[in-house]
């Protein structure tokens, strides 16, 4: 009998032994974590921070390279600024913007856009870098791709009135006539002169030919002569 009773008392005690053996693991186990969660948490941190820094340092050089350039209009030594610029900081799409333009105008149309081209594959909605693409490929009369990079860049910024005047002029005159819409034509030439008041004289001109190209002649002299007021104010 006392065998028997001996047996039963070390049960419980067995039990308290458990249940503090995992009590103890539990805490241990907070013990090590919350200072992991705090490691992580000030890694999250500072790597957004630091994100934000080379955020900030791309853009105060690419703003002083920008304001040089305006003064002295320098291209070689402003695409030497951006490719230096590039080497350092190789995901920012916004460099090999600049760096297309700046070689589209140096003379390097296929340096041009392959230096958009990377700046597309960095950030796919990147309307800047597929509307300078566009009047890239318009300029080497590549007609077909500068319609297919603008379209992209209006999908994006619907407020592109520089790419809506230029598709108006490639779907008005192409000389490919599988590409010409005259309807596209003149809507995205109106867009182009509403969005900027009939205040931009190029615009004005492409919607006056967009109308010429259509037969609407009198549209399109009074085009010419809202043309003529706004060169002559």
């Amino acid at each position: 009998m006392r065998k028997t009773l001996s047996r039963r008392s070390t049960r419980p005690r067995r039990s308290d032994v458990v249940g503090l053996q995992e009590r103890l693991a539990f805490r241990l186990l907070l013990v090590f974590l919350v200072p992991l969660t705090v490691i992580l948490v000030l890694g999250v941190y500072a790597y957004r921070l630091s994100a934000r820094v080379r955020e900030v340092e791309v853009l105060e050089r690419v703003s002083y390279v920008d304001r040089i350039y305006t003064d002295t209009k320098n291209v070689s030594w402003a695409r030497r600024e951006y490719e230096a610029l590039a080497t350092r900081f190789p995901r920012s799409q916004r460099i090999y913007v600049r760096l297309g333009a700046l070689y589209h105008q140096d003379g390097q149309s296929a340096m041009a856009v392959e230096q958009l081209k990377r700046a597309i594959a960095l950030k796919p909605d990147d309307w800047e870098a597929y509307s300078t693409l566009s009047y890239v490929e318009l300029s080497q009369d590549h007609d077909a791709a500068a319609i297919a990079a603008g379209e992209i860049a209006i999908r994006y910024n619907q407020s592109d009135v520089q790419t809506y005047n230029n598709l108006a002029w490639l779907y008005a005159t192409s000389s490919d006539e599988r590409l010409r819409n005259a309807a596209l034509a003149r809507e995205y030439a109106q867009k182009a002169v509403g969005y900027t008041r009939c205040r931009q004289k190029d615009y004005l001109d492409t919607l006056a030919n967009v109308y010429r190209a259509s037969g609407h002649e009198d549209e399109a002299a009074i085009l010419l002569g809202l043309h003529e007021a706004t060169s002559a104010v």
